[in-house]
């Protein structure tokens, strides 16, 4: 599954800005994130070159019934029906990514997929290529638009309410796919059922948060279950983010690193 994101929204709308990137896309994040300075001061406590989902890090979403605002909420859902904070804590490391095709019976996912589907905003994510067969060795790529647009991911929320101290807490969830040929190459430690999240076409983001009212919306919303294609896609290997030694959240973590000693899967 998919683990390792980034978020720097406000220089990948520059970067994006300079190469020409559609104008519209970017202001549709811009307003968002003014809009989401006005109600906090922490903003850029949220963007990061590199984060794992294990640490549990609040990332930008877009929900129905709140359209106009860029929220922040925990990765890593917690359904509403969890009774307390150590059961909470092992569930939210088991849901950060719902597989697209069992959301709507999956236990931990079904209610949010029903009526809390949200937008999840990242500027790119990560992952990990196997080198030797018992992923010993994992080499990191970097996955972002060519034209380095924002990319918005299919999300399922959760509001769930410690009952011992009464916090509210936002949690999310970033829904997977089964992986395009390219991702198929890198996500190669389950070759049988190779992953990638599922990525929204900027033109018909919005549709993924409609109104389900019956069966026919519902299958709708399956339909938006899918790979994208890997020719509007930059995917290339960076250097070692996990660990002691790992570059963490820098600039650099999404540079290209090249390894002459492996012979990796590499893409235009």
């Amino acid at each position: 599954m998919c683990y390792d994101a980034a978020t720097n929204y406000r220089q990948q709308i520059n970067k994006a800005r300079n190469r020409g990137a559609d104008e519209k896309e970017l202001k549709f994040l811009e307003l968002r994130l003014e809009q989401a300075e006005r109600h906090r001061s922490d903003l850029h406590e949220f963007e990061y070159y590199y984060t794992s989902g294990f640490s549990h890090k609040k990332l930008g979403v877009i929900t129905a019934d709140k359209p106009d605002e860029l929220q922040f909420f925990d990765w890593g859902l917690i359904p509403f029906w969890v009774k307390d904070n150590q059961s909470a804590v092992k569930l939210s490391n088991q849901t950060l990514n719902a597989r697209g095709e069992t959301i709507f019976e999956k236990p931990s996912f079904r209610a949010a997929a029903k009526n809390k589907r949200c937008l999840v905003v990242l500027t790119g994510y990560y992952e990990h290529y196997w080198a030797d067969e018992k992923g010993k060795r994992k080499i990191p790529y970097y996955v972002e638009f060519k034209n380095q647009l924002p990319m918005y991911m299919s999300g399922l929320w959760e509001e769930w309410v410690d009952k011992e101290t009464g916090e509210v807490r936002n949690t999310v969830s970033i829904v997977t796919t089964v992986a395009n040929e390219a991702l198929a190459k890198v996500h190669n430690r389950d070759a049988d059922n190779p992953r990638m999240l599922n990525i929204l076409p900027h033109e018909s983001k919005l549709e993924w948060l409609h109104d389900i009212q019956n069966e026919s919306d519902k299958e709708f919303i399956k339909s938006l279950i899918k790979p994208y294609p890997q020719d509007e896609l930059t995917i290339y290997p960076v250097g070692q983010l996990r660990g002691k030694n790992g570059l963490g959240d820098v600039p650099e973590a999404q540079e290209k690193q090249e390894y002459p000693e492996l012979e990796l899967p590499l893409f235009p």
